[in-house]
C-alpha cells in the first residue's frame, strides 16, 4: 500500500511540475468584447479583447478571449518585476492573416521610449496557431515591465491576434512528463499500449535517459518514431511524444491493479520525471469474459455519480483514503468535489473523475 500511495503521489506531481509561472494571461478574466485587455497598458488603444465560443482548452489557446490588433504599429505593457539574477522564459501563442512583426521588450515603465532590452523579435505569417517562446539567460538590469510591440511588416489591412501569454521562473535543468493516457483494463499475459509526452522546460538542451521499472509488467519498451528508445536529446521547450508497449504478467489475479513506472532521467542525474501506467487486470466488453456488470456514469462528472451493481462500493481518492463504502443492490447516485477517484466493487476497481 504504502508503494501504491507514494507512487501515486509522484504521478501527480510530475504531471503538474512545470516551472514556476509567475505570469499567465489567457485573456478570459474581465475583459469586454472590443475593449482594451483588463490588466494590460496600451500607448495608442489598437490591442483589443475578442471573443469566440471554443469547445476546447489550451489547443493551443485558452477559452474563449484573446487580444488582438489591426493597427500599423502597437503596444501592449504589463506589469511585471522581473530580477536581473533570475532566468525566465516568455512564450505566447499568436496567429496572423497577413505579416506582422512581433517582438517582445523588458523596460521599467509602460511606454515604448522605456522599453530598453530585446527579448524576442519573430515574425507571425501563418493563418494556424504557432507558439513562439525565448529563454532569457541574462537581464541587463531589473525591469518592472514587459512590453509586446507588433508591427505590420508586409500587409496593408491584417490582423495579429494573441492569446496564452506566459512568463516562467526557469531552471537550468526542468523536465516533466504529462501522461496522455495512464489507465487501462487488460487481461493478464497480454500486451498493452500507452502514450505519454516528455516536454524540456530547462534553458539548457538535456540528454535523458529512460528506465522501467515493474513488478507487474514484462517487455516494457518506449518508442520514439516508430523506434524502441532508451536514450533521446531534447532542445529547450522541445516536447517528446512517445508510445510504449508493456504486458501484463499472467499470474495478475483478475480484478487486481499493476503499474509501470517509466523513469525520465537526465545523464547529469540532475532532473528526474516518472510516468506511471495502472492496469487493472480484467476483460473489458470486446472481451471473452466480462468481469463486472458494474456501471458508473457520466464518467467524467460534473459533481455526481449514478453507479450500477450489486455488491459493496468502496470509493477511494488518489492518496488511498476511503471516502465512501456501502452495500448496494441495484442503483446509487454519489455527489463528490473535483478530483480523482477509484470505484471499486466487486474486486473490481474503476476510475472516476469530478470536474
Amino acid at each position: 500500500m504504502k508503494k501504491i500511495l507514494i507512487t501515486l503521489l509522484i504521478m501527480f506531481a510530475a504531471t503538474v511540475s512545470y516551472a514556476d509561472s509567475v505570469l499567465i494571461e489567457g485573456f478570459e478574466y474581465g475583459n469586454h468584447d472590443g475593449e482594451t485587455p483588463v490588466g494590460w497598458e496600451g500607448s495608442n488603444g489598437t490591442w483589443l479583447s475578442g471573443y469566440l465560443e471554443q469547445d476546447h482548452n489550451r489547443t493551443p489557446h485558452t477559452g474563449n478571449w484573446y487580444a488582438y490588433t489591426n493597427g500599423a504599429e502597437s503596444w501592449m505593457f504589463m506589469p511585471l518585476f522581473m530580477n536581473s539574477e533570475l532566468k525566465y522564459r516568455f512564450s505566447l501563442w499568436a496567429i496572423s492573416d497577413g505579416g506582422y512583426q512581433l517582438e517582445i521588450w523588458a523596460g521599467n515603465a509602460a511606454n515604448s521610449s522605456a522599453m530598453t532590452q530585446l527579448l524576442l523579435d519573430d515574425i507571425v505569417s501563418s493563418g494556424s496557431y504557432e507558439k513562439f517562446s525565448v529563454y532569457v539567460e541574462h537581464l541587463s538590469s531589473d525591469y518592472q515591465y514587459f512590453g509586446i510591440h507588433a508591427v505590420q511588416s508586409y500587409c496593408g489591412d491584417c490582423i495579429l491576434t494573441i492569446d496564452d501569454v506566459v512568463v516562467d521562473m526557469v531552471g537550468k535543468y526542468d523536465i516533466a512528463v504529462e501522461p496522455v493516457n495512464f489507465y487501462t483494463v487488460t487481461p493478464p499475459g497480454t500486451q498493452t499500449e500507452f502514450n505519454c509526452r516528455f516536454t524540456n522546460l530547462g534553458y539548457e538542451p538535456a540528454n535523458v535517459l529512460i528506465t522501467c521499472i515493474s513488478d507487474d509488467f514484462t517487455g516494457t519498451q518506449l518508442f520514439l518514431n516508430g523506434t524502441a528508445c532508451t536514450s533521446f536529446h531534447a532542445e529547450p521547450d522541445e516536447s517528446v511524444d512517445f508510445t510504449g508497449i508493456a504486458t501484463l504478467n499472467p499470474d495478475m489475479p483478475l480484478g487486481t491493479m499493476g503499474f509501470v513506472d517509466i523513469m525520465f532521467t537526465l545523464d547529469c542525474d540532475c532532473a528526474t520525471a516518472m510516468y506511471t501506467l495502472w492496469a487493472t487486470a480484467g476483460y473489458d466488453s470486446t472481451g471473452e469474459y466480462k468481469l463486472s456488470t458494474m456501471s458508473i456514469y457520466p464518467n467524467p462528472s460534473n459533481g455526481s455519480i449514478t453507479i450500477e451493481g450489486n455488491g459493496t462500493v468502496t470509493i477511494s481518492n488518489v492518496l488511498g483514503q476511503e471516502i465512501l463504502k456501502k452495500l448496494i443492490t441495484d442503483k446509487e447516485t454519489v455527489s463528490l468535489e473535483s478530483g480523482v477517484y477509484f470505484v471499486k466493487i466487486n474486486e473490481v476497481t474503476k476510475k472516476v473523475i469530478i470536474r
